[in-house]
């Protein structure tokens, strides 16, 4: 489904004078194919958008693309955002659906007392190419945001691990002045109320058929990206019972340890998948139920309601009860 940027990219690099085939060499993609929509594994998007920043030489093309990501370019996945409740609820169907639209970058959640980080990485990717998706994404959520709310400049910091450019105007153009580079990590920082702000166009009857949709097509999309999307996305599916890695790497056709390996050049474990959807998860049945917090422990294979909580804590920095207080 991620080909839906190959459009907007197109659109950038024709300014340049650049063609499609040019853009699309060694990637296993012909001009022809695009007359259709098709599915790109994560390898043949890095190789594409590789060539996009080799032809222009434009260390901004990032921003640029992610500018040209507006809602309604993002097909189903668009609708689905805009008709959510609050800038939290599109945050976090951002991080259920990550893997169809840059599929070679994780995002996650972190709070850190009153703010709440939205982290991108991609620490397998050459620093070139992760920098181009990190710009990217962090692009396409600023310029969304107003779209979203109708608000002209939401409230947002952002932070960025790597180093500064000479011309910083773009940066400051898209993102406004709080932006901070080498900063040990790249996010964009929300305070908890500005999450809770509310979307125009939100629709929840339109909603909840525009996420089974998405749910449909993820799950019958056989290019999920990377093997650690792969394996949050089975882990995901596994509701109540959490398979075991040598499960999973058999549902992905290879061994336990080439699985482990796979992951490892990915720069993960399979136990910080399992805590990513744990904590996912937590976060859902937190806040979009009343069950006790012993149920929601239960649900995710704990032994004890302690234990989760110690757990939960570790993940957001807060406890269960805090984070319901929040939402």
């Amino acid at each position: 489904m991620n080909s839906i940027t190959l459009s907007p990219l197109f659109t950038l690099m024709s300014q340049h004078g650049i063609t499609q085939a040019e853009v699309l060499i060694k990637s296993g993609v012909e001009p022809t194919d695009l007359s259709q929509p098709i599915n790109l594994s994560a390898d043949q998007l890095n190789i594409i958008c590789t060539n996009a920043l080799r032809l222009t030489g434009d260390e901004a093309l990032g921003m640029k693309l992610g500018m040209h990501l507006d809602i309604v370019s993002l097909g189903i996945f668009g609708y689905a955002l805009m008709t959510s409740e609050t800038l939290s609820d599109a945050v976090h169907l951002l991080l259920r659906y990550n893997q169809a639209l840059l599929p070679s970058i994780t995002i996650n959640l972190e709070t850190h007392g009153n703010s709440i980080d939205l982290m991108g990485r991609g620490a397998h990717l050459p620093s070139h190419l992760e920098r181009f998706y990190l710009d990217t994404l962090f692009a396409a959520l600023a310029t969304n945001l107003r779209t979203l709310t109708g608000i002209d400049r939401v409230p947002f910091s952002l932070k960025l691990d790597y180093a500064s450019v000479k011309d910083k105007s773009t940066y400051y153009s898209v993102f406004g002045p709080a932006v901070e580079f080498n900063a040990g990590l790249s996010a964009m920082s929300f305070d908890e109320q500005t999450l809770l702000l509310p979307i125009s166009s939100s629709n929840p009857f339109a909603q909840d058929i525009f996420q089974r949709e998405c749910d449909r097509i993820i799950a019958s999309d056989n290019h999920l990206g990377m093997v650690s999307e792969r394996v949050k996305q089975i882990l995901i599916s596994a509701s109540l019972d959490f398979p075991s890695t040598a499960v999973v790497a058999n549902k992905l056709h290879m061994s336990e340890s080439t699985l482990q390996r796979r992951l490892a050049k990915e720069g993960c474990k399979f136990q910080q998948l399992l805590d990513q959807v744990r904590y996912r998860l937590a976060l859902e049945y937190l806040q979009g139920t009343h069950l006790p917090v012993t149920e929601v422990a239960l649900l995710l294979g704990y032994s004890s309601a302690a234990n989760f909580r110690r757990s939960f804590k570790r993940w957001s920095g807060v406890t269960p009860a805090k984070i319901r207080q929040t939402f």
